[in-house]
This record gives structure tokens, C-alpha cells and sequence, in this order.
């Protein structure tokens, strides 16, 4: 569309030249036309003038002559050859006088003919600069004008095609959190009537049970973080994510982590161990948040490290900042996606099982609130390193 609103205003550009250039030879001819019929007129006023003038001279100079001849008849006198040249050399200067002021008058004449046709092409100049500055101004106008729309119709494609890629990754993100909390719900519910089934029937087996009781758990904590994913993210959408900062020791936040996940290391026959050195390592930081940032990355090296895997927690100290790094021998993360895995929504998944995409970017927003930065080294088969930094003391 942005092309078609150039074209026509180039095409508007072009009739306003041609029509502008045809008014111009109208101008001129017109122009040239009045010239000529004001000249013609003034030539044709001085020709009548002067044949007015030469019949009157001519009718001066015959009464002259018949005045003298009767003048003469009455006397009885001759003109001597002495008046006659006389007469003849005053009839001389008469008309040569006369030539000469016709010469001055046509001088004259065209003097002023020169200085009118100036002033018209002065005038006329003067039109079509004061046309062309209005005319500049104009196609200006219409510039920043065609420039303004185009703007906003790239502006508004932009917006149209990520609001639609956004409501596409939304609508497809609401599909899977929908089907995974629906499979939950099918958990507690098949576990529910396992139990019901055995009580109706007073088959009490406790050890069925615990089974039962631990899997409707596992389906509600699953549920439960679902629905705090969502929420935190809604909260950092419109800037209510707040930190709550202390002084913190981290190898009693890891020590908290290692019993928090132990049953789970322990049914999967994982090994989880702890590397912070011999002296504490305190750090300002929100500790609620960074443990849930620690139970992510160590949660998704449980959900996709293979049975009898390791995991490693190390905390490093910098001069300014504390590295922290969790360290899985699982089956690595794809070049291609390592880009991705912290988007909203993004999506990884391996060995059929599959992150809901929302766990990673509250990480990294968590950090980068604490004024750290998070990254993923990894190698296709040789495992993932997830490492964040934190500053030792957060300023403000």
C-alpha cells in the first residue's frame, strides 16, 4: 500500500508540472498577444497622426504659396529667385525637423516598448517564482503527509503481525496448560477411585494408598505451579513482581534445595551434590524467588536427565557478583534452541517430554531483577550447565 500512495504522488507531481507548464505557454501567449495588439494599436495611432500631420503641413504650405501668388497679382511683383530658395530651404528644414522629431518619437516609442515588455517579464517572473515557492510548499506537505501515512501503516502492519504471532503463541501456550492441567485433574481423579474402590470393598492396603495419596500430590503441586507461572507472569506484565531482599548465606539456601528435591533424587536414583567452598557466601537477594529460580533449573534436570543422572549445585565468588551454576549430565540442549529457551512460551522438548515455556523466562526476569544475567552452556549428549549471576550486594 506504502508503494501505491508513492505512485500516485508522483503521478500527482507530473499532472501538476504538465498542467502547471501548460498555463505558463497560455501565460505567454496570451502575454504576447497584448503586446502585439497595444503596439499595433500605438503604430497604427502614429501613422494616422503623422499622415494627419503631413496632409496638414501639405495644405499649410499650399495656402502659403496661393497667398503669396495673389499677394503677387495684386502688386504686380515677381518673386525673385532669392525668395524662392529661401522658401525652398525653410520647406527643408521644416521637414527635416520633422523627420527628426518622428526619429525621437520613434525612439521614444520603442524605449518604452523595451521597458514595458521588462516589466511584464518582471511581473511574470515574480508570478512564477511565488508559484514554484507555493508549489514547493505544497509537494512538502504532501511529503511529510504521504511519509506520516506510510509510518503509521508500517507501524500498524508491525503491530498486526505481532499481535497475531502473540495471540497464536498465547492461544497455543492456553492449549497445552490446559491439557496438562487436565491431566492432572485425570490423576486425582483415576487415584481418588482407586481409593474409593478399596474402601468400598474394605480392602485397606497402605501402601496402595500412600501410592495413591502421593501421585494426587505430585498432580496438585504440578497444578499449583502451573498456576503460579501464570500468575507471576501476569504480575510481571504489569511491573507487580516485587523483590523482597536480604542477607543471604548461599549454601544454606542449596542445603534447602537438596532436601526439598531429595525424594525425588532419591526415586529417580539420581546423586545431587554441593560446591560453595569452605567460607559462607552471602548475597542480598530475594530468597523466596531465588529458590524458585533454583527449583526450576534443577526441576528440569530432573524431568529430562535419564534415571541415575547427577546434578551438581556451585556457587563461585566474584570480586562484584556470585556465579551459581546447575550442572546435569543429561542429553543436551540443540544449538538451535539454546536462543529460544528463555522466551515466554518458548517450548523444549526432549525425549517426548516437554517444558510448558514459562518456567525459564520467570528465571531470567527474576534475575535480571536482582541485576544479574542468566545463561546456558550445552552440548547435544554431554549434558546442560545453567549458570546465573547475582550481584553480592544489589544497589538501587
Amino acid at each position: 500500500m506504502g508503494t501505491n500512495e508513492t505512485i500516485s504522488s508522483q503521478e500527482l507531481r507530473d499532472k501538476t508540472d504538465k498542467s502547471l507548464e501548460d498555463e505558463r505557454s497560455k501565460t505567454d501567449e496570451y502575454l504576447e498577444r497584448k503586446i502585439q495588439v497595444v503596439e499595433a494599436k500605438a503604430s497604427e495611432t502614429i501613422r494616422v497622426n503623422r499622415l494627419v500631420a503631413d496632409k496638414d503641413l501639405e495644405t499649410h504650405r499650399a495656402e502659403a504659396a496661393l497667398d503669396k501668388e495673389h499677394r503677387l497679382d495684386i502688386t504686380g511683383l515677381r518673386t525673385s529667385r532669392f525668395d524662392e530658395k529661401v522658401l525652398v530651404q525653410e520647406r527643408e528644414r521644416s521637414d527635416t525637423a520633422l523627420r527628426v522629431e518622428r526619429e525621437n518619437d520613434d525612439r521614444a516609442r520603442a524605449q518604452e516598448r523595451i521597458q514595458k515588455r521588462l516589466i511584464a517579464e518582471a511581473l511574470l517572473e515574480n508570478e512564477r517564482k511565488e508559484t514554484d515557492s507555493n508549489l514547493l510548499g505544497e509537494r512538502v506537505r504532501v511529503d511529510v503527509e504521504s511519509d506520516h501515512n506510510s509510518d503509521q501503516l508500517t507501524e500498524e502492519v508491525t503491530s498486526h503481525d505481532i499481535t497475531k504471532a502473540a495471540l497464536i503463541t498465547r492461544d497455543q501456550y492456553i492449549a497445552i496448560v490446559s491439557h496438562d492441567l487436565q491431566n492432572s485433574l485425570v490423576a486425582i481423579s483415576i487415584n481418588t477411585h482407586l481409593m474409593r474402590r478399596d474402601f468400598s470393598k474394605n480392602v485397606i492396603d497402605s501402601v496402595s494408598v500412600l501410592e495413591n495419596l502421593g501421585r494426587i500430590e505430585q498432580s496438585v503441586a504440578g497444578m499449583d505451579r502451573m498456576i503460579s507461572d501464570l500468575l507471576d507472569v501476569e504480575r510481571m506484565a504489569h511491573d507487580k513482581l516485587l523483590l523482597k531482599p536480604e542477607r543471604i548465606d548461599l549454601r544454606g539456601l542449596f542445603q534447602e534445595c537438596l532436601d526439598l528435591f531429595a525424594p525425588v533424587v532419591a526415586s529417580k536414583s539420581f546423586s545431587m551434590t554441593i560446591h560453595t567452598g569452605p567460607e559462607p557466601i552471602f548475597a542480598d537477594l530475594d530468597h523466596d524467588r531465588i529458590l524458585q529460580v533454583l527449583s526450576n533449573l534443577i526441576g528440569n534436570s530432573l524431568k529430562f536427565t535419564p534415571k541415575r543422572g547427577t546434578i551438581d549445585l556451585s556457587a563461585r565468588k566474584q570480586e562484584t557478583h556470585v556465579e551459581i551454576s546447575v550442572t546435569d549430565n543429561g542429553p543436551g540442549i540443540p544449538e538451535q534452541a539454546k536462543a529460544q529457551i528463555f522466551e515466554r512460551f518458548s517450548q523444549l522438548k526432549i525425549n517426548d517430554r516437554r517444558g510448558l515455556g514459562l518456567g525459564l523466562f520467570i528465571a531470567k526476569w527474576i534475575v535480571e531483577a536482582h541485576k544479574g544475567r542468566i545463561w546456558v552452556t550445552s552440548e547435544v549428549g554431554k549434558g546442560s550447565r545453567f549458570s546465573f549471576t547475582i550481584p553480592l550486594t544489589i544497589s538501587n
